[in-house]
């Protein structure tokens, strides 16, 4: 049991070495870009989605 414990946390160590940390990806001025490109994204499909998405109340 022992054994299997150890190859278990090796694979976790290999994936989580494998996965690029967060200051690897943005520079604080990047993550700012990223964050605001988000939030539009996010903000324009709400309103496309809206438009075809009705929401009728529940008739009992």
């Amino acid at each position: 049991m022992a054994r299997q414990h150890k190859g278990t946390l090796a694979v976790i160590e290999q994936i989580y070495s494998d996965i690029p940390a967060f200051t690897d990806i943005f520079t604080e001025e990047s993550f700012y870009i990223f964050a605001l490109c988000f939030v539009c994204a996010a903000v324009m499909v709400a309103f496309i989605l809206s438009r075809f998405i009705t929401i009728k109340p529940v008739e009992y």
